[in-house]
C-alpha cells in the first residue's frame, strides 16, 4: 500500500476515530500505534560494506541490506497489545 492509498482510505473515515493495528491473522490481536517512522530516520549506510558485493534488489526484502531498501518507506510502529482481535478483519479490510 502506498501513502497516497492510505490517505484516500482514511479521508473517508471518521477523523475522530481511534486507529489501531490488527496483527497476526492466524491469532489476531488489536495493537495500539506507537507512532510512524520513515526508514531513512533509522537506517544508516554501512561505511564498511564491500563495494564489489552484489546489490540486493529492493524487491527481495528478505536478503536486501537495510540501506539498499527505499529510504522513503513508511512504517506504522506497533505499540502495546490491547486485546484479542478478529480474523474477520482481514476480509473486511479496505485495500485501496
Amino acid at each position: 500500500m502506498k501513502v497516497r492509498e492510505l490517505i484516500e482510505i482514511l479521508e473517508e473515515l471518521d477523523p475522530e476515530a481511534s486507529v489501531y493495528v490488527m496483527s497476526q491473522q492466524s491469532w489476531p490481536f488489536e495493537v495500539a500505534i506507537h507512532g510512524v517512522a520513515v526508514r531513512e530516520a533509522f537506517t544508516e549506510a554501512d561505511d564498511d560494506e564491500d563495494p564489489d558485493a552484489p546489490e540486493a534488489s529492493a524487491h527481495d526484502r528478505w536478503s536486501a541490506r537495510p540501506e539498499s531498501l527505499p529510504m522513503n518507506d513508511v512504517f506504522i510502529v506497533e505499540g502495546s497489545q490491547l486485546r484479542y482481535g478478529s480474523k474477520d478483519a482481514w476480509d473486511a479490510a479496505y485495500r485501496g
